[in-house]
């Protein structure tokens, strides 16, 4: 059987490069395995071979998202990667949601296998859940590299099982750390038996495990209220599913997971122009028919002449919020508001479907 390609992601230390004094350092690659590489492609044996491994500073990562994915992508591609370990990162929160953002990104770009590993209580683990990829997988590991050999021969099991065609199975079974996807399985005893069976462990003391957990949803804070409205700038949102015609960024009804800006810098109105409506969860006729009842464009030009807020964002914000996985539109919603923090904007309009 061929090996498959694999493309060890690092950061500055695992690579060998250098200590915290080297965190702003830039993208790089070195050829095969590095590091704890060499003791990973050991584990890999004839099933995988490591041939190149990408690094970068801490820093840098975290100062560079994008520029430093598409760097990253760039070695993948120019190696035939087709499959790719990140990390492990242990308890280093700037590692770990590098490892976790590489991983998505590239299984994204490049449909790839993604294992990575990290202490449960880093931050990347948020970011892993949050993207609920069914691609990548994060097991978990010690605080430290003490627990270096056992993180490795995890890791290394997974990307095995992953090299010879196999479906992996739940997190119970496999070890790796849950994203949120509840799976549909045919087992032997009814629901009633394993209700009462559940009930009596609990009622006993003993270890149980639910098998629909319960998701919390998190507390947002008001926001505080807008000090200086007439100098402010404002974004318009909406989750109504207002896209060009066409769906040029193919959007799903239910069950979407992306969000885009498109441009009203020109417009005085959202009618009498090419807009369609994406969603699987209301009557869509109406805001075709008149696409401001979504993107409030008409009546927000006039406040705006009027002097009530000083100007409005030249993008409108959309997503189509049908079907979301909470997980997913958490991420969605982070994604925008720091997009929207960059660009300056003080306060944001969402529009209610």
């Amino acid at each position: 059987m061929e090996r498959i390609r694999v493309m060890h992601y690092a950061n500055q230390f695992f690579a060998g490069l250098g200590g915290e004094e080297k965190a702003d350092m830039s993208v790089g690659s070195l050829d095969g395995p590095v590091g704890p590489g060499k003791r990973l492609q050991a584990m890999l044996g004839e099933s995988a071979e490591i041939v190149v491994t990408a690094y970068c500073g801490d820093n840098h990562f975290s100062e560079h998202t994008q520029p430093a994915l598409a760097s990253i992508l760039e070695i993948a591609r120019d190696h035939n990667v087709t499959l790719l370990i990140a990390g492990p990162a242990f308890a280093s929160g700037r590692f770990g949601l590098a490892c976790a953002e590489v991983c998505d990104a590239l299984s994204h770009a490049l449909d790839l296998d993604c294992v990575t590993g990290m202490h449960p209580e880093n931050p990347g683990v948020r970011t892993y859940q949050e993207t609920m990829n069914e691609k990548v997988f994060a097991f978990p590991t010690t605080e430290g590299v003490s627990g270096m050999e056992d993180a490795l021969s995890r890791m290394a099991e997974c990307v095995v099982k992953l090299a010879q065609g196999s479906a992996l199975g739940s997190p119970a079974t496999e070890g790796y750390i849950p994203r949120g996807f509840r799976r549909d399985a045919v087992l032997s005893e009814t629901g009633v038996v394993r209700a009462v069976d559940m009930l009596l462990d609990k009622m006993a003391g003993r270890p149980f495990d639910t098998e629909i957990p319960v998701e919390s949803l998190e507390k947002i804070p008001v926001a505080p209220p807008v000090v200086n409205l007439a100098g402010a700038c404002v974004a318009l949102a909406t989750t109504s599913g207002v896209l060009p015609q066409g769906n040029p960024d193919a959007f799903k009804a239910a069950g979407n997971d992306q969000w885009k800006t498109y441009s009203i810098d020109k417009l005085n109105t959202m009618g009498n122009t090419s807009w369609d409506v994406m969603h699987g969860g209301y009557n869509t006729a109406f805001i075709k028919d008149n696409p401001n009842f979504g993107v409030p464009l008409d009546v927000c030009r006039e406040l705006a002449t009027e002097g009530t807020f000083g100007r409005l964002y030249p993008d409108f914000y959309m997503t189509s919020g049908c079907s979301g996985a909470i997980p997913i539109m958490q991420r969605m919603g982070q994604e925008m508001a720091r997009h929207m923090k960059a660009e300056g904007v003080d306060a944001t309009l969402l529009v209610s479907t």
